[in-house]
């Protein structure tokens, strides 16, 4: 990488062109109330003034130093000082301070005659000022075209960044060429980029090495962003181009990206678009693009070419994020509660209910079915999440404090928490904040977690975890049995409740390998001292088979489903004045 920065600015360098001419000397000699046979000598060169510390950083302008001639009319001095200013740009473009530049140009002094090395000139000061201004003004002008430079490529690559492609695609559709546009994301989070232990500078140039191979000359390659490039195909004789392209670019990537001590295989998406295709008046070919890019990456498919369904999609989607988040600040968001029935224990025909399980609903009349998980991907999605979990966790105190008052009985409630809450540090005060204002027991919060969201920052979510657990709350694992299942991590969490899956429990009775799965996970949890809840009960004779197998809790359509909390009061008070019996659907 050190390598190909500097083939960068040595690029930067040979490009950019300082230009001082004599006039501007002089105008500058000028400023300083200096003429030119002010400055004709004689010099002498003082070793002494040139510490030794700067020799390396400055060795270009060093030599030009002690090669400083003793008289200099003024053909030779713009010459010398143009010579200084060419030989200090090289030693700074390769890491030099200006400071070390200004001390070091002490070492040229201006003398009062010829034959004496001890007296100064009265110029000497002011011809030291010249050299500082000469030099700040070199350095500056080089910054700024460095900067200029950034502006249109990315340092790291070399290659030409996202402005440059704009306008290369806005002239070539000015001029009616056929282009193909085909966007190209890494599909690398920072996550993952932890894993290998890389930096994405690294990776940018592995997956540069590898794209480039693959391309013709009459493509040109862009980095665009984080781990994503744009190619650029002019003169585009059919679509299915960027098709073979895309193709060739997988197959391409099939094979691991050789990285520092390390590999990775990557899976990258694709959209793209061609002006054969593109017939959108609202969205520029990029635009279209990178909706195309971004169809593929939420729907998992690693190439997509735009078409106008696309934009009727995510025209449709953007209005419905807007409607929930509008819902959100509203407070038009709904809880509703399912029961968690406790089966009996022991010689009792008896079950009871003193917990449930709080939902996210939302209803309206326009967006109907839309799933609890879609609406908290957006509220997360938008950037709403703080606010979301502050409501949720403030509302599920309210409930239980309610539940509680209503039947004079204990009671809890289990909330879904997701990854992105699992690392606020800021949650556990939220918590026992929101504990404390409704005064009821800690133990009545149950926060429900998947292993799943653990994987982004374990030890930081643990410790969030940890804390929330000495206030007192219980914890529940959901959907065990699902995915990232660890004995040691079920053994060691502060885990008082695991959740089975429904999808190992509907088919329970007709699948002998779900029955199998079920019991050696109560077996399991029960030998690590955890209370069991089975999803998804919807049969007697499933019930009668999770009792069998001794399981603790249910929850599904068998006795109920989620409720508003003013029927779910109704169906308890119902539910403990019944004394329910275990073979008994409740209504």
């Amino acid at each position: 990488m050190k390598k190909l920065q500097e083939e960068i600015y040595s690029s930067i360098d040979h490009e950019f062109t300082l230009n001082i001419s004599p006039n501007d000397l002089l105008n500058i000699m000028q400023a300083y109330q200096l003429s030119t046979n002010d400055l004709a000598g004689p010099y002498h060169y003082n070793q002494q003034t040139a510490p030794v510390s700067f020799n390396a950083s400055t060795g270009s302008l060093l030599q030009v130093l002690q090669q400083w001639p003793m008289q200099l009319n003024w053909s030779q001095l713009n010459q010398a000082i143009d010579e200084l200013l060419h030989n200090w740009l090289q030693d700074y473009k390769a890491g030099a301070k200006l400071g070390d530049a200004l001390i070091l140009c002490q070492s040229i002094q201006l003398h009062a005659e010829p034959t004496t090395d001890r007296i100064l000139s009265r110029y000497n000061h002011q011809f030291h000022l010249v050299l500082t201004h000469l030099l700040a003004l070199a350095t500056n002008e080089f910054d700024q075209y460095r900067y200029n430079y950034s502006k249109s490529f990315d340092l790291t690559t070399g290659l030409p960044n996202h402005q440059l492609m704009l306008k290369l695609i806005k002239k070539a559709e000015a001029e009616h060429i056929n282009l193909g546009l085909l966007l190209l994301n890494l599909n690398i989070n920072a996550d993952k980029e932890r894993k290998i232990n890389t930096d994405q500078s690294t990776l940018a140039l592995a997956a540069v090495d590898l794209i480039q191979q693959h391309l013709s000359k009459d493509t040109r390659l862009f980095h665009i962003g984080p781990n994503e490039f744009a190619i650029v195909i002019e003169d585009l004789h059919f679509p299915a181009q960027l098709n073979l392209i895309a193709s060739e670019l997988i197959h391409a990537f099939e094979s691991s990206l050789p990285l520092v001590n390390n590999s990775l295989i990557v899976k990258p998406y694709f959209g793209g678009v061609t002006t054969f295709k593109h017939t959108s008046k609202a969205h520029s070919l990029y635009e279209c693009a990178k909706l195309a890019l971004h169809h593929a990456m939420i729907n998992h498919y690693q190439i997509e070419m735009y078409d106008q369904h696309i934009t009727s999609v995510f025209s449709s989607t953007h209005t419905l994020e807007e409607a929930i988040i509008e819902a959100l600040q509203n407070n038009e968001l709904e809880v509703y509660l399912q029961p968690i029935v406790s089966l009996p224990k022991h010689d009792s025909d008896h079950v009871t209910c003193v917990s449930a399980e709080m939902l996210l609903r939302w209803h309206n009349a326009e967006w109907v079915g839309i799933s609890p998980m879609r609406l908290i991907d957006t509220i997360y999605k938008k950037g709403f999440g703080k606010i979301f979990i502050r409501w949720l966790i403030n509302t599920a105190c309210q409930r239980i404090a309610e539940i509680i008052a209503t039947h004079q009985n204990s009671f809890a409630l289990t909330v879904n928490l997701s990854s992105p809450d699992l690392l606020d540090a800021d949650l556990p005060e939220l918590i026992a904040q929101s504990i404390a204002l409704w005064d009821i027991p800690a133990k009545s919060l149950v926060i429900e977690i998947t292993e799943s969201d653990l994987l982004l920052d374990e030890k930081k979510a643990m410790s969030v975890i940890n804390r929330i657990s000495q206030l007192g709350c219980s914890f529940a694992l959901d959907d065990f049995g699902t995915g990232y299942s660890s004995m040691t991590r079920l053994r060691n969490m502060p885990i008082s409740l695991v959740k089975i899956d429904q999808s190992f429990v509907k088919q329970i009775e007709q699948s002998p390998q779900d029955r199998e799965i079920v019991l050696s996970i109560i077996q399991l949890a029960h030998s690590l001292g955890k209370t069991v809840v089975a999803e998804g009960v919807e049969e007697l004779s499933c019930l009668k088979i999770l009792t069998e197998m001794q399981c603790d809790k249910i929850q599904g359509y068998y006795y109920s489903k989620s409720m508003s909390p003013n029927d779910f009061n109704i169906w308890l008070s119902n539910f403990q004045n019944q004394s329910t019996l275990l073979t008994h659907k409740h209504e």
